[in-house]
């Protein structure tokens, strides 16, 4: 049984208080319904460290611009996560295959286009389960195309860790370890890389060689950042924060999302609002 998680009544987000249960419409935000939603995120999690956050695009102008669409896409993604380890696991769209198997909380974005995309939270791979799946032939091929055949093939550029695009945003990545090595140079445990290899799974669609694993419509760039782990919990608390947009909020949101940006269907939530 996962250990009881307790928080403090106020979670210190960027240096902004959030008082948990209480309503303040300063700014006409809903701060108590926001912080319902960020508590209920980490009551769900068995681990506030080491998470993944993986985000994607769509490929094309065409596609990702229906809420349902995108709600449709997001079963394929965590069926697709849940098979890469459990093939037969039927349940997929309600349980997870085991109680240790990693939690995913799927999150809705709109452009200002009205183009929707795609963010996953979810809790590290066990290094057990990675073994396994070293020692699966099917896994063995996934691993093998994806990471040994695509990713560390890439020029220097395209494969770091740690992109200039991540330092100019977040000066603080150039102290990270990873800061100068790519994806070649890590090992095949190290959880930026797994959240990596997941990432481009999720988008690996070549039908022709017998590769449609992923998703055709989705879509990411090795130079953005599009997969990074979440190493503290501050940083988790920080992320959940800004994923539960006050714009999603709002007394008069006009917005189209509301409070729809948390797939609730599809993520591991101990409780539904």
């Amino acid at each position: 049984m996962p250990e009881q998680k307790t928080y403090p009544q106020e979670i210190q987000i960027h240096s902004n208080v959030h008082a948990l249960g209480k309503t303040n419409r300063t700014n006409k935000i809903r701060r108590g319904l926001k912080n319902q939603y960020m508590k209920m995120i980490l009551d769900s999690m068995n681990q506030t460290k080491g998470l993944y956050l993986i985000t994607w695009t769509y490929g094309k102008k065409c596609w990702g611009n229906y809420y349902d669409e995108v709600v449709q896409d997001i079963g394929q993604i965590r069926k697709r996560i849940i098979h890469l380890f459990y093939q037969n696991h039927r349940k997929w769209k309600d349980e997870r295959p085991t109680p240790e198997f990693p939690k995913q909380w799927f999150f809705i974005e709109d452009h200002k286009d009205g183009q929707f995309h795609i963010h996953l939270l979810m809790e590290p791979v066990d290094p057990d389960l990675m073994c396994w799946g070293f020692h699966n032939r099917r896994f063995q091929k996934y691993w093998e195309r994806i990471i040994n055949q695509k990713i560390t093939e890439r020029t220097h550029n395209d494969q770091r860790v740690i992109t200039e695009e991540m330092v100019s945003r977040f000066p603080e990545y150039k102290n990270h370890p990873h800061y100068g090595k790519t994806f070649s140079q890590l090992n095949r445990y190290d959880g930026w890389l797994v959240a990596r290899f997941i990432c481009e799974f999720i988008t690996h669609n070549n039908p022709r060689n017998g590769e449609g694993w992923g998703l055709s419509k989705l879509s990411n760039m090795p130079t953005c950042i599009h997969s990074k782990v979440l190493e503290t919990d501050e940083e988790v608390i920080q992320k959940i924060d800004y994923l539960n947009k006050d714009k999603n909020f709002s007394f008069k949101s006009d917005q189209p999302l509301s409070q729809d940006h948390l797939c609730v269907f599809y993520s591991d939530l101990k409780q539904k609002l």
